[in-house]
């Protein structure tokens, strides 16, 4: 008797088997757990809605697509953006501070709400912003770099700063 084709999209053993070899990809290539975890259950929850499996050697073969297809859709979105936002572990560690789930979880949303500002900002006031406060560049070598004036370069960074500033009053009230 054939397998029905959508036995192993709802098969939790086949999710359960993958999802330590997804985890491993994807933190050799994200370079952090967190956003490993991530990953492979969005993976895993994309592989396994998807009807029509005929075989497990399908199954994962599908699942690994998605991984691939996955890291890269995020690799291609970071470029873009061009802002990276990663959780330091081994901070944390450091610090010897254990966050709760409620704390973690208004972080997250802090975050997410940053990143909402960032990607708000026309790309050459968040160039400048980067450049100016990640890579500590002086407005005079933006300003170089970007073909721009010290003046427009200090212009975008007010303009970044006081998005940022609205943002940062906003969270305080909360």
């Amino acid at each position: 008797m054939a397998t029905p084709p959508d036995a192993f999209a709802d098969n939790p053993s086949l999710a359960a088997q993958m999802r330590p070899a997804l985890i491993k990809y994807f933190k050799r290539k994200a370079g952090s757990a967190v956003d490993a975890e991530d990953l492979a259950q969005d993976v895993l929850v994309r592989a396994l809605t998807h009807p029509g499996w005929k075989t497990p050697a399908q199954a994962k073969g599908y699942i690994f697509r998605i991984a691939v297809n996955r890291w890269r859709d995020l690799r291609r979105r970071r470029q873009t953006h061009g802002v990276s936002v990663e959780w330091n572990e081994e901070a944390e560690k450091k610090i010897g501070v254990e966050s709760s789930p409620e704390c973690v979880l208004i972080r997250r949303e802090e975050l997410l709400q940053v990143v909402e500002v960032l990607d708000g900002l026309s790309e050459r006031t968040r160039t400048v912003l980067m450049l100016m406060k990640l890579e500590q560049m002086t407005a005079a070598t933006v300003a170089d770099i970007l073909g721009i004036s010290a003046s427009a370069v200090t212009k975008h960074l007010a303009q970044a700063m006081e998005r940022l500033g609205k943002l940062r009053r906003r969270q305080s009230w909360l």
